[in-house]
Protein backbone atom coordinates (compact mmCIF):
# COMPACT_ATOMS: atom_id res chain seq x y z
CA UNK A 1 0.00 0.00 0.00
CA UNK A 2 1.22 3.40 -0.85
CA UNK A 3 1.07 6.46 1.28
CA UNK A 4 -1.59 7.98 -0.98
CA UNK A 5 -3.97 4.98 -0.76
CA UNK A 6 -3.74 4.92 3.07
CA UNK A 7 -4.59 8.63 3.16
CA UNK A 8 -7.57 8.08 0.81
CA UNK A 9 -8.83 5.22 2.96
CA UNK A 10 -8.52 7.33 6.12
CA UNK A 11 -10.30 10.24 4.47
CA UNK A 12 -13.13 7.88 3.43
CA UNK A 13 -13.52 6.69 7.03
CA UNK A 14 -13.57 10.28 8.27
CA UNK A 15 -16.22 11.25 5.69
CA UNK A 16 -18.39 8.24 6.65
CA UNK A 17 -18.14 9.10 10.35
CA UNK A 18 -19.10 12.71 9.62
CA UNK A 19 -22.11 11.57 7.57
CA UNK A 20 -23.31 9.27 10.37
CA UNK A 21 -22.89 12.06 12.92
CA UNK A 22 -24.94 14.53 10.86
CA UNK A 23 -27.67 11.94 10.23
CA UNK A 24 -27.90 11.08 13.93
CA UNK A 25 -27.85 14.72 15.01
CA UNK A 26 -30.69 15.74 12.67
CA UNK A 27 -32.77 12.63 13.50
CA UNK A 28 -32.81 13.40 17.23
CA UNK A 29 -34.55 16.71 16.58
CA UNK A 30 -37.42 15.01 14.72
CA UNK A 31 -38.67 12.65 17.45
CA UNK A 32 -42.40 12.99 18.09
CA UNK A 33 -44.03 13.36 21.47
CA UNK A 34 -46.79 10.97 22.55
CA UNK A 35 -49.48 13.54 21.76
CA UNK A 36 -48.08 14.13 18.28
CA UNK A 37 -47.93 10.38 17.63
CA UNK A 38 -51.54 9.91 18.77
CA UNK A 39 -52.70 12.81 16.59
CA UNK A 40 -50.82 11.41 13.58
CA UNK A 41 -52.31 7.94 14.09
CA UNK A 42 -55.86 9.31 14.48
CA UNK A 43 -55.45 11.34 11.28
CA UNK A 44 -54.65 8.05 9.51
CA UNK A 45 -57.83 6.40 10.89
CA UNK A 46 -56.18 4.37 13.65
CA UNK A 47 -57.71 4.04 17.08
CA UNK A 48 -55.44 4.65 20.05
CA UNK A 49 -56.49 3.19 23.40
CA UNK A 50 -54.86 3.15 26.78
CA UNK A 51 -54.45 -0.18 28.54
CA UNK A 52 -57.41 0.56 30.82
CA UNK A 53 -59.69 1.46 27.89
CA UNK A 54 -58.65 -1.72 26.07
CA UNK A 55 -59.36 -3.88 29.11
CA UNK A 56 -62.80 -2.25 29.54
CA UNK A 57 -63.72 -2.91 25.91
CA UNK A 58 -62.52 -6.51 26.10
CA UNK A 59 -64.56 -7.06 29.25
CA UNK A 60 -67.69 -5.62 27.60
CA UNK A 61 -67.18 -7.76 24.51
CA UNK A 62 -66.61 -10.90 26.57
CA UNK A 63 -69.75 -10.31 28.64
CA UNK A 64 -71.86 -9.76 25.53
CA UNK A 65 -70.58 -12.80 23.64
CA UNK A 66 -70.54 -15.21 26.57
CA UNK A 67 -73.27 -17.80 26.27
CA UNK A 68 -73.62 -20.55 28.80
CA UNK A 69 -73.64 -24.12 27.47
CA UNK A 70 -77.24 -24.53 28.65
CA UNK A 71 -78.35 -21.50 26.61
CA UNK A 72 -76.51 -22.80 23.56
CA UNK A 73 -78.23 -26.16 23.95
CA UNK A 74 -81.63 -24.44 24.23
CA UNK A 75 -80.91 -22.44 21.08
CA UNK A 76 -79.97 -25.58 19.22
CA UNK A 77 -83.08 -27.43 20.39
CA UNK A 78 -85.28 -24.46 19.53
CA UNK A 79 -83.59 -24.24 16.12
CA UNK A 80 -84.25 -27.92 15.49
CA UNK A 81 -87.88 -27.61 16.62
CA UNK A 82 -88.44 -24.62 14.37
CA UNK A 83 -86.88 -26.55 11.51
CA UNK A 84 -89.42 -29.34 11.91
CA UNK A 85 -92.40 -27.01 12.33
CA UNK A 86 -91.41 -24.69 9.44
CA UNK A 87 -91.08 -27.40 6.79
CA UNK A 88 -87.31 -27.79 6.97
CA UNK A 89 -86.39 -24.12 7.38
CA UNK A 90 -83.53 -23.55 9.81
CA UNK A 91 -82.36 -20.28 11.33
CA UNK A 92 -78.67 -19.91 12.20
CA UNK A 93 -77.10 -16.90 13.91
CA UNK A 94 -73.56 -15.91 12.94
CA UNK A 95 -71.88 -13.75 15.58
CA UNK A 96 -68.91 -11.40 15.38
CA UNK A 97 -65.58 -13.13 15.85
CA UNK A 98 -66.70 -16.49 14.45
CA UNK A 99 -64.23 -18.02 12.01
CA UNK A 100 -65.34 -19.80 8.86
CA UNK A 101 -64.70 -23.12 10.64
CA UNK A 102 -66.99 -22.04 13.51
CA UNK A 103 -69.69 -21.08 11.01
CA UNK A 104 -69.36 -24.42 9.21
CA UNK A 105 -69.64 -26.25 12.55
CA UNK A 106 -72.81 -24.28 13.39
CA UNK A 107 -74.29 -25.13 9.99
CA UNK A 108 -73.41 -28.80 10.47
CA UNK A 109 -74.99 -28.89 13.96
CA UNK A 110 -78.12 -27.25 12.59
CA UNK A 111 -78.15 -29.87 9.80
CA UNK A 112 -77.99 -27.29 7.03
CA UNK A 113 -74.95 -28.98 5.47
CA UNK A 114 -74.03 -32.64 5.43
CA UNK A 115 -70.38 -32.53 4.37
CA UNK A 116 -68.24 -29.96 6.17
CA UNK A 117 -65.17 -30.51 4.01
CA UNK A 118 -66.92 -30.01 0.68
CA UNK A 119 -68.57 -26.79 1.89
CA UNK A 120 -65.26 -25.50 3.30
CA UNK A 121 -63.54 -26.34 0.00
CA UNK A 122 -66.28 -24.51 -1.91
CA UNK A 123 -65.87 -21.40 0.29
CA UNK A 124 -62.09 -21.37 -0.15
CA UNK A 125 -62.10 -22.03 -3.90
CA UNK A 126 -64.52 -19.16 -4.50
CA UNK A 127 -62.83 -16.90 -1.91
CA UNK A 128 -66.04 -16.59 0.14
CA UNK A 129 -64.48 -17.50 3.49
CA UNK A 130 -63.33 -13.91 4.05
CA UNK A 131 -66.66 -12.41 2.90
CA UNK A 132 -68.98 -14.13 5.39
CA UNK A 133 -71.37 -11.73 7.13
CA UNK A 134 -72.69 -11.68 10.69
CA UNK A 135 -76.39 -11.88 11.40
CA UNK A 136 -79.30 -14.30 11.47
CA UNK A 137 -79.84 -16.37 8.33
CA UNK A 138 -82.64 -18.74 7.32
CA UNK A 139 -81.75 -21.88 5.38
CA UNK A 140 -83.64 -24.89 4.12
CA UNK A 141 -82.18 -28.38 4.28
CA UNK A 142 -82.34 -28.84 0.52
CA UNK A 143 -80.15 -25.82 -0.32
CA UNK A 144 -76.95 -26.38 -2.32
CA UNK A 145 -73.52 -25.16 -1.24
CA UNK A 146 -73.81 -22.28 -3.72
CA UNK A 147 -77.15 -21.14 -2.29
CA UNK A 148 -75.91 -21.39 1.30
CA UNK A 149 -72.76 -19.42 0.48
CA UNK A 150 -74.68 -16.71 -1.39
CA UNK A 151 -76.97 -16.35 1.63
CA UNK A 152 -74.01 -16.02 4.00
CA UNK A 153 -72.20 -13.33 1.96
CA UNK A 154 -75.18 -11.02 1.41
Amino acid sequence: MTKQSVRSFGFGLLAAAAAFFLFDYTLRDQLLSNEEMIQLLEENNYTVLTTNELNEQLAKTASIETISPAEAEKEQIMGNESAVSESKEITVTIKAGMSSDDIIDALKKARVIDDEESFNTYLKENEYSSKLQIGTFTFSTDMSNEEIASTLIK
